[in-house]
């Protein structure tokens, strides 16, 4: 009774607290609910598909713990690998938005910065998730050969000039019925729509139809 007691005064405590966001539930994710599930249903097709699955923008790991809860409920044994700069948009790829997208830099500044390759792994450490290998990275610079085949893909790196540098590679190293989604496929959406036009540029390439899903969500399946 003594230890539940003090249990509800630490509660209180936080909830008072002005780091009271820190301590209580709230929403991970960068995508909507639907969203989220369509990325499970599309995970759980391919559990069948030979390959490793690769997440390529992984910013915190909230999206990469869930994908691999479900893969250890669906027992998924698949090498995954996590690849991201973990310091936000290289300079060449904003200037490239800038010069030939007619954006203005001021949209990208800052954005995924505040981040860290030792608290992405430490966050897989903290959720007992061991089959990660994350690697720090420009994907520009990084052949996506090196851990074929695939078997699913999400690629979520916002602008035009990684998204398009990799998806071909990615597609070419995906195993037969394997799954690529291609996030910020909104040709609305100014900031990330680079992502969106890669992405149909490269449909049209290889002769697959367009096929957004939940307002962002751009898909391609190996044959």
């Amino acid at each position: 009774m003594f230890m539940i007691q003090m249990k509800k005064l630490l509660k209180e405590i936080q909830f008072h607290s002005p780091f009271r966001h820190n301590f209580f539930p709230k929403y991970a994710y960068n995508f909507t609910v639907p969203q989220i599930l369509f990325l499970c249903e599309s995970l759980t097709e391919t559990q069948h598909v030979p390959g490793a699955v690769v997440e390529i923008g992984c910013h915190n790991g909230a999206t990469t713990v869930l994908f691999n809860r479900l893969m250890d409920d669906l027992g998924m044994q698949k090498n995954y690998f996590a690849i991201d700069t973990f310091s936000g948009f290289t300079r060449e790829d904003v200037d490239f938005e800038v010069k030939h997208r007619g954006k203005r830099s001021e949209l990208f500044a800052g954005a995924f910065e505040v981040n860290n390759k030792r608290w992405f792994d430490g966050t897989m450490a903290q959720n007992n998730i061991s089959r990660v290998e994350s690697i720090q990275t420009d994907i520009n610079r990084f052949s996506m050969s090196t851990h074929a085949p695939y078997s699913f893909a999400l690629l979520d790196v916002d602008l035009y000039k990684p998204t398009k540098k990799c998806i071909g590679e990615i597609y070419e190293a995906m195993s037969s019925g394997g799954i690529i989604i291609v996030d910020d496929c909104n040709e609305t959406d100014m900031r990330w729509d680079g992502a969106d036009q890669a992405y149909k540029e490269f449909a049209a390439e290889i002769g697959q139809p367009v096929r957004i899903v939940h307002q962002k969500l751009g898909v391609l399946k190996k044959p």
